[in-house]
């Protein structure tokens, strides 16, 4: 019988946070099952891919299609997730502080607003209930929402941006939930800081993968006793 090798599940791994991730497991061994809605066209993931073939398996999965996800969970279902990082996010069409434009008092787009919603707060929901029982074999299984800053209620001293806030506030409550609903696994939203990437803009003053690097020490040694919390890269509580 082989022996176990640690298996993170990232969605979103095709750029940004998600794939700095994926190369982040990758450099240490890890098995990372890369899921994007189209793999083959992310040139950097199939550049990844290439330096580490034995550890990325790149996967496709559009994690607003409910149907995809139970398939994917049917799939791997003899296999065992050690981290499941929910990443996929979106600000909408554009990134900040762009994006800004379509979600405010005055200009807000209803149609964007429902979409950043369904991947923001509808999906994650899901694929963590998908993939419960994968995580559950685990020895120390960590279930990572990837939530903002912006979600926090008491740090909204601006207002604006009010689709990306509610469903990143949504998903601190629903993180807080399963992690009553689920005791024996790690579930934590993480708030990665303002990093430069897609949806962060060039303004950002976090580099990605130094975020990155502190997430991941964060989530080594985080304990069930911090389940259901919303915290910074550091590890240090964001307010609600």
């Amino acid at each position: 019988m082989r022996s176990h090798v640690p298996t993170v599940l990232i969605t979103g791994a095709n750029r940004g946070i998600g794939l700095e991730h994926a190369r982040a497991y990758a450099a240490q061994g890890w098995r990372v099952l890369a899921c994007a809605r189209d793999p083959a066209r992310s040139q950097a993931l199939v550049e990844l891919q290439r330096s580490y073939p034995e550890q990325i398996e790149p996967m496709a999965l559009d994690v607003t299609d409910h149907a995809a996800v139970d398939a994917l969970a049917s799939e791997l279902n003899d296999e065992t997730i050690d981290v499941l990082l929910n990443n996929a996010g979106t600000f909408g069409p554009q990134g900040f502080p762009d994006g800004m434009a379509y979600q405010g008092l005055e200009q807000m787009d209803y149609e964007i607003w429902r979409q950043i919603l369904e991947v923001n707060l509808l999906s994650p929901f899901k694929v963590a209930v998908a993939f419960h029982d994968h995580l559950a074999r685990a020895e120390r299984p960590l279930l990572v929402m990837m939530t903002s800053d912006l979600g926090s209620i008491a740090q909204n001293t601006q207002g604006k941006s009010y689709a990306y806030r509610t469903s990143k506030a949504g998903l601190n409550m629903v993180t807080r939930g399963i992690a009553q609903e689920w005791p024996d696994i790690i579930v934590i939203a993480m708030a990665p800081g303002w990093c430069k990437t897609d949806l962060g803009g060039d303004i950002a003053h976090i580099e990605t993968k130094d975020s990155v690097r502190e997430q991941q020490r964060t989530f080594a040694r985080v304990t069930l006793e911090e389940s259901g919390r919303v915290l910074d890269r550091f590890g240090a509580v964001v307010a609600w």
